[in-house]
């Protein structure tokens, strides 16, 4: 930490080193109405603002977003005297807003926009703080070093005319046929297919009702080949299917360039493959890393595909509106 005079305080300092000069030059003892004051101002303002406690800074930031989306960032200053504060957020490329808060160090609470402008993790933080006298002569900076991670998930879009390409393929229909049996729950398995009736009966086991006409798949492996380049298209292509199937009761896992996020389902499991999806560059899958995909994602140059079975459609030919609830 610094403490330093303003430009307001250099300029004082100047008017009443002026004054002395004067004064002493040629004797003009009204110069000491306005010379005194304004030194004696100078001193005791630098001291009381070297006195200055550090003052405690509590920030709440967002974990994660969706590119494109508007987050709010908290922040509280708070110190045992009160006194005024400029606060300046650093932001990381990625994210966009405006981190220059005016505030008094009584620990109440400001906040303000930022947008997750470009998907990845990027930071908030570090923290600078710049205290003040109530006339503005002098400051002390205090800084602070705690960044917060802030994951933006791909965007994602609704997907249009999937029958003949994701839906066929998995055996995921909108209506179900009639009922066909019972079976034990097994891990990955909707909720919404446990018989609780039958449950009920069995003490310690769970039960699913299945369905003719559903597909033996409950379990797809989606792989994102971002080795044409437009990582972001496949990113954002690939975090479109896995929400399309995850709505779908499928339970879904995700290989990539730099690892994989094994089958599961649940809205802890989404914000994982989002992450996961989040950190894609550029790329191709190392040799056998997409053997066991379901569903191929890649990049060429002129576009991006999916591919499911022997079927493959361009994506921008199955894409539909950005969601707001992915």
């Amino acid at each position: 930490m610094s403490t330093r005079p303003t430009r307001r305080g250099w300029a004082v300092l100047a008017v009443a080193l002026a004054g002395f000069a004067l004064g002493w030059l040629f004797g003009g003892r009204s110069l000491n109405v306005v010379v005194m004051p304004a030194a004696v101002a100078f001193v005791l303002t630098g001291l009381y603002v070297a006195r200055y406690d550090r003052p405690t800074v509590t920030r709440t930031a967002p974990e994660h977003g969706h590119q494109g989306e508007t987050r709010t960032v908290d922040i509280a200053v708070d110190a045992r005297h009160e006194y005024p504060v400029t606060v300046q957020e650093s932001l990381a490329a990625g994210l966009a807003g405006d981190g220059l808060l005016e505030a008094v160090a009584d620990g109440r609470e400001l906040s303000f926009e930022v947008e997750l402008a470009s998907r990845g993790e990027h930071g908030v933080g570090p923290t600078e703080l710049v205290a003040t006298d109530p006339f503005g002569l002098w400051t002390r900076t205090f800084r602070y070093a705690q960044v917060d991670r802030v994951t933006v998930f791909p965007r994602v879009h609704d997907l249009t005319d999937t029958a003949g390409l994701l839906t066929g393929y998995i055996g995921v229909t909108d209506e179900r046929g009639q009922f066909e049996g019972l079976r034990e729950y097994q891990r990955g398995d909707p909720l919404r297919d446990v018989n609780w009736r039958a449950s009920a009966k069995r003490p310690g086991d769970l039960v699913v009702t299945t369905f003719a006409g559903e597909g033996a798949m409950n379990r797809v492996v989606v792989a994102a080949d971002a080795g044409g380049g437009r990582a972001d298209a496949v990113a954002e292509a690939a975090a479109s299917v896995v929400a399309h199937l995850l709505d779908a009761g499928i339970s879904v896992g995700v290989v990539t360039p730099t690892g994989s996020v094994s089958p599961a389902t649940g809205d802890a499991h989404r914000r994982v493959a989002f992450a996961h999806l989040a950190r894609l560059d550029d790329g191709r899958l190392p040799g056998g890393a997409g053997d066991d995909a379901d569903i191929l994602i890649r990049s060429t140059a002129q576009r991006v595909e999916i591919s499911a079975g022997d079927r493959a459609r361009r994506y921008r030919d199955v894409v539909g509106a950005r969601r707001a609830d992915a």
